[in-house]
């Protein structure tokens, strides 16, 4: 055990049970998200943007793992505002087990990735934020894709500008005018294939946001990753 484990010890973020993040009884409680198309949200078996949703700029799929309640939203919070290190090792052994039972889900995803071998790149934080929290949670998520698919990462191609309101209160519209313009491309892209990623897909109007950028400066395809939707 670790001596952390000893001052701080673990508590279920849901019920509160000492020694796991995640207890027995609430990780039966998790639900997987169903899979839909990013632009309508109406359900797409393999989570692919519908044939007629589509655009030049839009996002190309969607995969996201768990339904944002209960235990994987406990888990969110307490990773982002309790500024708690450590709980993202037993979410990516959750979000593992996920991934293999969902062999027919995740196929057209699986094939981008292994055919394309996309750039993994996290929404970013702005720098405060990132530098008072000590960590881009999203930025964790995304390298441990990387490292699970053995694709490259980058923190550096998409910046953001600038802080904004949170998005927590706010309505759809309001979501989708308070990220305009807020973030900006550093590198030269190409014509690249990236899987975008972040913690919470709710409106997915920062996601939308960040591939309308990627595309506006040369991407190809785009699909999005959350850990909750």
């Amino acid at each position: 055990m670790d001596i952390l484990d000893l001052i701080f010890p673990k508590k279920c973020v849901f019920c509160g049970e000492k020694g796991r993040y995640f207890c027995d009884d609430c990780l039966k409680k998790i639900r997987k998200a169903e899979l839909v198309c990013p632009e309508c949200e109406k359900p797409e078996p393999f989570g692919q943007t519908h044939q007629n949703c589509w655009r030049r700029r839009g996002i190309d799929g969607l995969f996201s793992f768990f339904v944002y309640e209960g235990p994987i939203r406990g888990l969110i919070h307490k990773w982002k505002y309790g500024l708690v290190r450590g709980v993202e090792k037993e979410l990516f052994e959750v979000l593992k087990e996920s991934w293999e039972r969902r062999e027919e889900e995740r196929l057209v995803l699986e094939k981008y990735i292994l055919e394309e071998r996309p750039v993994v790149v996290p929404v970013p934080l702005f720098w405060y934020k990132e530098n008072f929290r000590g960590f881009n949670q999203s930025a964790l998520f995304g390298k441990w894709l990387a490292n699970k698919f053995n694709l490259n990462f980058s923190d550096k191609i998409v910046v953001r500008k600038k802080n904004v309101l949170s998005q927590t209160k706010l309505g759809k519209e309001e979501r989708r005018k308070n990220v305009q313009g807020i973030f900006a491309v550093l590198e030269e892209i190409g014509e690249g294939k990236f899987l975008l990623v972040d913690d919470v897909w709710t409106t997915g109007a920062t996601m939308k946001e960040v591939t309308s950028l990627l595309k506006e400066s040369g991407g190809a395809k785009v699909w999005g990753v959350t850990i909750a939707r």
